[in-house]
């Protein structure tokens, strides 16, 4: 094995967004353990990253489970010696209003959204300060800006991570491990293929891949893409109380075409 190549993790590797950042990895030679849960389609993505010149390493995985996020984190570092890169990218969605919630859903999404990824960094964070350096970088969601009916549930677990990733960027500085929060707008993936309201600016999975890479090679501290959507967003979280309830209601009615 090469000292220079890239030692990757990806969490979520089986569709979407984490798919296609394993692939863009392995266009760049680097070597990549996927977790998911779905073995047949890791074992897809594994074929298209090595296509391009990479190296992958199928591991099954459910986040939600410490044990399970541990297990993985400790077969990367015995297949590959170490994690250069860690993304923590697998996620769900879902839309239900609150009055007449489904709490147990209401709770996957937290527990998937948030604490999955919570369980990597309690995983990954020693094998890290061991080696003196490291990056971990959390798929949030411009979505989290402030809540819209309907998906309480989601926008809410954003929220809490990008404050989770706030706090850990600031607190493992001091380790030699750069947390990184990437904040996507519409991506298209098996999650927003569900959506029935209009996404606009939606993106292909590649070209994400790529923003995202792009920006961890740059070591920035915060992705956020695409630039309209994330203008719109900043508009949105200072528009006053009244105006952002307009706003919503004629968003929520558009269709999606």
């Amino acid at each position: 094995m090469n000292s220079d190549t890239k030692k990757i993790l990806i969490s979520g590797a089986s569709s979407g967004i984490g798919r296609a950042l394993a692939i863009e990895y392995g266009r760049r030679g680097a070597d990549v353990i996927l977790l998911a849960r779905n073995e047949e389609q890791l074992n897809v993505t594994k074929q298209m990253l090595e296509r391009k010149g990479g190296r992958g390493f199928v591991k099954v995985c459910d986040v939600t489970g410490w044990e399970y996020m541990n297990s993985a984190v400790e077969f990367a570092v015995n297949t590959l010696g170490g994690i250069d890169i860690a993304i923590l990218n697998a996620g769900i969605s879902g839309s239900q209003n609150i009055d007449g919630m489904d709490i147990e859903k209401f709770r996957q999404l937290f527990e998937v959204n948030f604490f999955g990824i919570v369980n990597g960094f309690n995983t990954i964070l020693p094998i890290m300060k061991k080696q003196g350096n490291g990056k971990i970088v959390g798929i949030g969601s411009l979505a989290d800006f402030r809540g819209v009916p309907g998906v309480s549930a989601y926008n809410s677990s954003k929220a809490a991570l990008s404050n989770f990733l706030e706090s850990a960027r600031i607190e493992l500085k001091q380790f030699g491990i750069q947390v990184i929060t990437v904040k996507p707008g519409f991506v298209k993936s098996s999650i927003t293929e569900k959506n029935e309201f209009y996404m606009p600016m939606l993106m292909e999975a590649d070209k994400a891949a790529i923003i995202i890479v792009d920006g961890i090679e740059k070591n920035k501290s915060s992705i956020k893409f695409p630039m309209p959507i994330v203008f719109s967003t900043f508009l949105g979280k200072i528009a006053p109380a009244p105006i952002f309830d307009c706003l919503v209601k004629r968003y929520r009615i558009r269709k999606k075409q």
